[in-house]
């Protein structure tokens, strides 16, 4: 079975000194010649904050080291429909904020946004980009991975690749953990909406999550980002899933039309009453 991708847009037009940083790259082989590019780039045009334009009108500031975020355009268009202004939204793995601020944007003044993060390197980019948007007083940036339960975990890997996902026998630093009953109880909210981006923990997340969601109701949009191949490594099945949500009382639907849900990768699934 051949594992499903969707095409993702960055929603914006390569700077000028993007352009020819690339042209010139491509001529020039690798070396001290492109090294030093490289780092001319970085002290100079590499500096500027890159914009993107997404189709409802929203801009998003991007420092221009992380001028690689792309959205999905079926998630961007789902969760721009399920998110009202006044809401509370939980961004469970937020990377650097491509849709923390998005999220931002949408609930508005009157709103909250939680953005989960373990990864320090990536944190850091996070709170970096909510305050250059303006976002500091609407989103809030926690520094846990959401899992089944609250305490320690470790992280493999711990860059700002977005592949970062609690393991074991992983080799990234120490993090927090916190399951979404536990902090939602702590904080005294009841979210409207969830996305979960955890690079293969989603199971964990989900069992975490149970009262939560049991809570939320039917008001609640849940949006979860499956990764079967990962789940093969860490021995988890498809069917573990499907009987995780079969007992909450959920099943999946896809945000566009394909042939067999389960066979999609890093693409988001909605989960709603069964």
């Amino acid at each position: 079975m051949g594992i499903e991708t969707a095409r993702a847009s960055a929603y914006r037009r390569r700077t000028l000194g993007e352009r020819i940083a690339g042209a010139a790259a491509r001529l020039i082989p690798d070396g001290a010649p492109r090294r030093w590019l490289r780092a001319a780039y970085r002290a100079t045009l590499g500096r500027r904050a890159v914009v993107s334009h997404l189709p409802g009108g929203e801009e998003v500031r991007l420092l221009s080291e992380y001028r690689f975020v792309t959205w999905n355009p079926a998630e961007y268009q789902a969760f721009r429909d399920a998110v009202r202004p006044g809401a509370v939204a939980l961004d469970v793995g937020a990377n650097v904020g491509a849709y923390s601020i998005l999220l931002g944007r949408w609930v508005g003044a009157e709103g909250r946004v939680y953005a989960f993060e373990p990864s320090p390197e990536t944190f850091a980019g996070l709170a970096r980009h909510l305050a250059l948007n303006g976002l500091a007083e609407v989103v809030t940036p926690v520094a846990a991975a959401a899992s089944a339960a609250t305490g320690r975990g470790t992280l493999s890997g711990g860059g700002v690749s977005g592949a970062n996902r609690l393991d074991a026998g992983g080799t990234g630093p120490s993090v927090e953990t916190v399951s979404l009953d536990d902090f939602c109880a702590r904080e005294g909210v009841v979210p409207h909406f969830i996305k979960i981006d955890v690079e293969g923990a989603e199971l964990d997340v989900l069992r975490g999550a149970r009262e939560t969601i049991r809570r939320a109701g039917e008001g609640l949009a849940l949006f979860v980002e499956m990764h079967p191949t990962v789940w093969r490594e860490t021995g988890i099945t498809a069917a573990d899933v499907r009987a995780e949500l079969e007992a909450q009382g959920l099943r999946a639907e896809p945000l566009r039309l394909v042939a067999d849900p389960w066979s999609l990768e890093g693409e988001c699934l909605r989960l709603v009453r069964a």
